[in-house]
Order: structure tokens, then C-alpha cells, then sequence
């Protein structure tokens, strides 16, 4: 079961004064107590293209507390490589884009709360990053309690979410869309439905999110 937030990381996030905007951000993050471990959620790893020769490049990341993934994509949307990272101060892993075409790339460091992705673009042979182009997008969370099923999202880039709930046999027995709030939340009653197994499916992104779930 995730934990909520304590007051104590309440009170550093406001006990300085912040932009609106920021505050908002801060303030969306902190309201998702419903489904997101708060420490999780907001820990963002240091991700830098530290060097840069010819078709080659470095990865670093700093403070991994949680396993994450590292993946390089093509404009496509194809994985190109992909990499299980254990939790660890530093990680440094080079990369070479020689047998690669010249063009725009996407380097993704995700766990289960969040991607973060910066750009990479090969040009003539030789590899640029845009280390201070990055963006975070959070994946959308759940917290089934008894019969409540908790969903939430939170969506700092205007995302839209589709949710599905499936029986075993993949029919459709729930599907809404929501979207228009940076906080994406929505909760259902299941106590009308019969002890078994169940699919969470949550669309955002254009991906695809499923999430077992058990009725007693």
C-alpha cells in the first residue's frame, strides 16, 4: 500500500515563497495522496549528456534511488536500446550512434512514477544533446482499497487519460475519459461486481498501462 505524504514534506515545499506557477505544480503534486508515494513521485534523476565525440555519447545519471530504465528511441518510436538500471549514485553507460541515420533521437529514463526524456541529434556523423530540454510526463497510478479503485494522473502537459476496467475474459465493463486538469482523478465503487480478477487499462500518451487488480 503506497504511504501518504507526511506534513513534514508539506511544510519544506511551502515554508518558501514560489512563482504561481510553480506553486501550482507543487501544490497538484502534493494533492495526489490518493495513489502516489510523494518522495517517489517528485524525485527527478539528474540525467546529462556529459561528453559528446563524433557518433558517440556518455549517458550520466545521478541520485537513482528507484530501479529505472534507460532507453534510446528513434523519431518512430523504436526502441533502439534499452537498459535495466539498479538504484545507484552514479551511472555513466556510452553510447554510439555510428550505424544510426542522421536525425533527431529520444533518450527516456523511466520507473514506475514518471519518464523523463531529452533529445539527441545527430547531424553529419557527429551527436548534440539538448541537456536543458528536458521534459517529465508521470505515468497514471492506482490504489484499489477493499472495493474502491482509486485512479489518478498527473498531467503537467495538458495529457489526457482513457481508463478501462476489463473482466478475465477482456470485456469492457467501465471506460471514461478524463482530461482539462493538471490533477486527473477519478474513483469507482466495484462492490457491484463479483470476486475475481480484473484489468485496470489506463491509455495516455500513446501508450498503454495494465493493471491486475483482485476483488475478494
Amino acid at each position: 500500500m503506497l504511504n501518504e505524504p507526511s506534513s513534514f514534506a508539506l511544510s519544506i515545499y511551502l515554508k518558501n515563497s514560489f512563482p504561481m506557477k510553480n506553486l501550482k505544480i507543487r501544490l497538484s503534486i502534493i494533492c495526489l495522496l490518493l495513489s502516489i508515494n510523494f518522495a517517489q513521485a517528485d524525485h527527478l534523476i539528474d540525467l546529462r549528456i556529459i561528453s559528446s565525440n563524433n557518433y558517440s555519447f556518455i549517458i550520466q545519471l545521478s541520485d537513482i534511488k528507484y530501479n529505472a530504465k534507460c532507453l534510446l528511441l528513434n523519431q518512430q518510436g523504436v526502441v533502439l536500446y534499452q537498459e535495466d538500471i539498479a538504484s545507484t549514485e552514479i551511472f555513466q553507460r556510452s553510447l554510439n550512434l555510428m550505424e544510426l541515420p542522421d536525425g533527431t533521437y529520444e533518450l527516456q529514463i523511466e520507473d514506475d512514477y514518471k519518464t523523463e526524456t531529452t533529445s539527441l541529434t545527430k547531424i553529419n556523423g557527429k551527436v548534440s544533446a539538448a541537456n536543458q530540454m528536458k521534459t517529465t510526463s508521470f505515468k497514471p497510478q492506482i490504489m484499489l482499497k477493499d472495493t474502491q479503485l482509486n485512479i489518478s494522473l498527473l498531467a503537467l502537459n495538458n495529457e489526457k487519460l482513457t481508463v478501462s476496467i476489463l473482466d478475465e475474459d477482456r470485456n469492457i465493463i467501465s471506460e471514461n475519459n478524463l482530461s482539462g486538469s493538471v490533477n486527473l482523478v477519478q474513483a469507482y465503487d466495484l462492490s457491484h461486481l463479483n470476486p475475481g480478477h480484473y484489468t485496470v487499462q489506463l491509455y495516455t500518451n500513446g501508450k498503454v498501462y495494465d493493471r491486475l487488480i483482485t476483488l475478494n
